[in-house]
C-alpha cells in the first residue's frame, strides 16, 4: 500500500500548528495514519499536536498485534485507538495544567489503522477522514463542532454552515479536559474497490467540498505519470495548492493512502 502526507503553513499562518504522521505498524502488515490540528497561543498549539503524535503514534507501535479471529481484532484496534488517544490526552492535560504558556491548549486527532482490508479510524475535533474513489468522496468521520451542533439541531443548513463566522470553534479536542470521548469508526474497503483514504485538517475541508476531492484526485491533471508513490505525493501537493489558492487561511495538512 502507498501512502503519504504533507503539511504547509498556509498564507496567513506564522506557525504551523498541524502534524501528521503515516507509517507501517505491526511488522508492515499495517498502516498508520494521523493528523493532529492544535490549538493555543504562542506555539502551544504546535507542542499540542506534535505531542499527540508522538504519544499515540509510540502507543500504538509499542502495543504487539493481537492474532485473533475477526471480531476480537475489531475489538482489540478498537480499544488500542481509544487507549492511545488517552494516553495523548492525559499528557497534554498535564502539559498544560503544569506549565502556564501552555495553559488551554489541546488539538484535534484524527487517525485510520488500514489492516487486513479493513480501515479503523477515530476522530476527536474537526480533522477529517474520507473514503475518495472516482465516483464519490465519503466523509466517514463526524465534527465535533459548534457548526455541526447547529446543523443537527436544525439551526444552520449546510449551505449556511460554510461562511458561518463561528466556523473553527470544535466542541472536543485531545488535551482540554482529564477524560476524553472519541468516535470509533471501523469498515471493510472492499465494497470500493479502489480508492484513497484521505486525513486531513479542516485547512483543507473548508476550501475543497466532495465534488473537488474528487476532481483533484481524478482529474485530467492528476492522471498518473510517475512511480505510484511519487504519484501520491503529487497528488497531496494538489490538494494543499488548491487550499492555497482559495485563500489558505489556516494550517493544511493532507494525508493519502491508496488502497
Amino acid at each position: 500500500m502507498y501512502f503519504c502526507g504533507k503539511s504547509d503553513v498556509g498564507m496567513r499562518r506564522q506557525i504551523n500548528q498541524d502534524s501528521y504522521r503515516c507509517i507501517s505498524i505491526w511488522g508492515g502488515d499495517a498502516v498508520l495514519l494521523v493528523v493532529c490540528d492544535g490549538m493555543g497561543g504562542h506555539k502551544a498549539g504546535e507542542i499540542a499536536s506534535q505531542t499527540a503524535i508522538e504519544v499515540f503514534c509510540n502507543k500504538i507501535i509499542s502495543t504487539p498485534c493481537l492474532e485473533e479471529k475477526p471480531d476480537k481484532i475489531l475489538e482489540f484496534i478498537r480499544y488500542t485507538l481509544v487507549c492511545a488517544a488517552s494516553d495523548a490526552n492525559a499528557v497534554i492535560y498535564h502539559l498544560s495544567s503544569e506549565n502556564e504558556e501552555c495553559h488551554g491548549m489541546g488539538t484535534t486527532l484524527v487517525a485510520a489503522i488500514i489492516f487486513r482490508g479493513w480501515f479503523y479510524a477515530i476522530n476527536v475535533g474537526d480533522s477529517r477522514l474520507y473514503i475518495v474513489t472516482r465516483y464519490e468522496a465519503k466523509l466517514v468521520t463526524k465534527d465535533h463542532s459548534f457548526v455541526q451542533y447547529l446543523i443537527d439541531n436544525g439551526k444552520l443548513t449546510p449551505d449556511e454552515a460554510q461562511y458561518y463566522p463561528r466556523k473553527n470553534v470544535i466542541t472536543r479536542a485531545v488535551g482540554v479536559a482529564e477524560k476524553l470521548d472519541v468516535d470509533f469508526f471501523s469498515a471493510p474497503l472492499e465494497p470500493w474497490e479502489s480508492g484513497y483514504l484521505l486525513l486531513c485538517s479542516d485547512g483543507l475541508s473548508n476550501y475543497a467540498d466532495n465534488k473537488i476531492l474528487v476532481d483533484i484526485l481524478y482529474g485530467s491533471m492528476s492522471r498518473a505519470r510517475s512511480a505510484p508513490e511519487i504519484d501520491l505525493a503529487k497528488k497531496a501537493d494538489m490538494l494543499i495548492a488548491y487550499a492555497n489558492a482559495k485563500g489558505g487561511s489556516d494550517n493544511i495538512t493532507a494525508v493519502l493512502a491508496k488502497f
